[in-house]
């Protein structure tokens, strides 16, 4: 069952507690028993997995023992020695017990090393199905579930370990937020996931560290330096297109540094949905997962993709680009599951690139929207205190300005108001079939939850999720009005979900619409465009000079470079 792997993977890249950029031995893959901390992963993802196999014996009129004969061929191959090592462990006993009729829960209580609490169940007792007698003790006639041939040296390793290929490539991402292939250290990369061009502009030369996007460097032999797509020598006056195009056009680059609104979090639907699994949903799972279950190159900040109707993109970034197409590819996002303001401040803002001497001056937006109030512990006592926030911003702004070039920007956008998740979503149904309230308390149960404070019944711990929010949103006014840089300016803006909100459902809309459907929690695609256009639109009207002139040789660029090699080629 290589479901196994793809919703324990989704349960724990969504889960900011145990992301995988905490320490590794925390990381949800690492089962202790009698531990619901990490146990809990394996317990959904197992109850998930049984209920979307059921529906999908029922949607292909399938028997259970023919969907897991052929259910490893729907994943790419590097899944496919641990999907048949998980059917030859678990395959008989989850077909004797789903034609008894038991429940995803019971089946994965009864399973060996998978469920530790049988009291957390996500399936509600009125929805079980009553079991006769006669079905308890029903043995189906069929012949013995065919036995998947696996190496023996990969089998004994995948028994040791079954997840272990999987923990070596989290390994190698849990302690460093920059491109895993970059050969001259520039923090660019060719290379489009693991960190690369989804997450900051291609790199056009991968041996010269001097050459990257936003260096402001220019030569008069025509060489493109910022990986902009302009270059060459004007032949009638001998000038190279760089500077006259885009020399004192005031470029600006684009960044962000936060969590997984910044970095986009975005479960593909379809991984969730029995009705719409194929043997072709998990083509590109090895892809999303190498970029974390995030989509930077679709977010408000630094998408790049180009929009369609059914992907609505818009970003600061593109804004940018169309008043300066000399901006080209110089985008950078930081976004790191599970991040708070100390996580940024201790590291991830070190994985920004840009030389105070060489480089263009950047936009920054900062945005750690709630991850320090509302989290996977259960309590209210691991909110970051106000002073505490204040010193890890602080800490992160002055290391901003040894590194920002003169004339940056850095753009705060505040907390969030989650009530907004229970009040939208809590007595909807989930993807999986049952409501969202029920898939909230179920994670709680687990100890596996993204943010139990907010994803919960209990009024009282969302209001007091949402006070502290908005207790440390009202740090940054106080620190733009008490702290002076150098090479930046500041500018806070709350953050506009509730308004983003209230303009759609004045237009017809409903609030839900605009939440991503499978976890519940983040801001979907269509939101994420129009928090783009919010923030731009709001920066256009408050701080016009953070957007630099319309480049007036934007048209001849285009003329003469086209789409300057857009985003994938070098």
């Amino acid at each position: 069952m290589r479901f196994l792997v793809v919703l324990l993977l989704i349960v724990g890249l969504s889960t900011p507690s145990y992301s995988l950029f905490n320490n590794f031995n925390n990381f949800p893959f690492k089962l202790n028993e009698g531990d619901p901390n990490y146990g809990g992963s394996n317990c959904a993802a197992c109850t998930i997995i049984v209920g979307l196999l059921e529906q999908m014996t029922e949607i292909h009129n399938k028997t259970i023992d023919k969907l897991l004969d052929e259910i490893c061929s729907y994943f790419p191959a590097q899944f496919v020695p641990i999907c048949d090592w998980a059917v030859n462990k678990y395959g008989e006993q989850v077909i004797t017990m789903v034609f008894n009729k038991e429940t995803p829960d019971d089946i994965c209580n009864a399973l060996p090393d998978l469920c530790t609490n049988p009291e957390c169940r996500l399936f509600p007792a009125a929805a079980q199905r009553q079991k006769s007698e006669q079905a308890t003790t029903f043995k189906p006639e069929r012949s013995p579930l065919r036995m998947r041939v696996i190496d023996p040296f990969v089998n004994q390793k995948i028994e040791e370990s079954p997840w272990q290929w999987i923990k070596d490539l989290i390994n190698r991402l849990a302690n460093s937020h920059e491109p895993i292939e970059d050969l001259d250290d520039d923090f660019y990369s060719m290379s489009s996931t693991l960190r690369g061009y989804s997450w900051r502009g291609k790199d056009c030369n991968d041996l010269d560290k001097g050459k990257h996007p936003g260096s402001s460097a220019s030569e008069a032999d025509g060489t493109d330096w910022n990986c902009n797509g302009i270059y060459g020598i004007n032949p009638a006056t001998k000038q190279s297109y760089e500077q006259m195009l885009c020399g004192n056009s005031g470029q600006m680059g684009v960044a962000v540094v936060g969590d997984s609104v910044g970095a986009h979090f975005s479960i593909p639907p379809q991984y969730m949905n029995a009705s719409e699994i194929t043997p072709t949903t998990y083509d590109d799972l090895l892809a999303i997962l190498e970029n974390e279950f995030d989509w930077p190159e679709r977010s408000m900040s630094t998408g790049w993709e180009n929009s369609t109707a059914q992907v609505p993109i818009q970003s600061i970034y593109l804004n940018m680009r169309q008043r300066n197409l000399c901006n080209h590819r110089d985008y950078q996002n930081m976004g790191v599951n599970g991040a708070r303001a100390g996580a940024v401040a201790n590291g991830i803002i070190e994985s920004m690139n840009r030389n105070q001497t060489i480089d263009h001056p950047l936009l920054l937006i900062y945005e750690v929207v709630g991850n320090d109030v509302c989290n996977g512990h259960h309590t209210v006592d691991t909110m970051t205190e106000p002073e505490q926030f204040r010193q890890q911003v602080l800490q992160t702004l002055y290391y901003l300005e040894k590194q920002l070039p003169n004339g940056s920007h850095v753009l705060f956008l505040g907390l969030v108001d989650g009530r907004i998740l229970w009040n939208s979503l809590h007595n909807r149904t989930h993807p999986i079939g049952v409501s969202y309230a029920d898939v909230y308390a179920y994670l709680n149960c687990l100890y596996i939850s993204p943010c139990y404070l907010w994803m919960n019944s209990n009024e009282t711990l969302r209001n007091a999720a949402s006070d502290r929010a908005a207790e440390l949103s009202a740090i940054y006014p106080e620190i733009i009005g008490n702290y002076t840089f150098n090479n930046f300016d500041m500018y806070y803006l709350p953050f506009p979900l509730t308004q983003i909100m209230d303009e759609w459902i004045a237009k017809g809309g409903q609030a839900w619409q605009l939440i991503e459907p499978v976890d519940g929690f983040h801001p979907n695609q269509i939101t994420n465009a129009l928090l783009a256009d919010f923030i731009w639109n709001d920066l256009n009207t408050n701080k016009p000079n953070w957007l630099g002139a319309i480049n007036p040789n934007n048209d001849l660029i285009t003329k003469l470079f086209g789409d300057q090699q857009g985003y994938q080629n070098n």
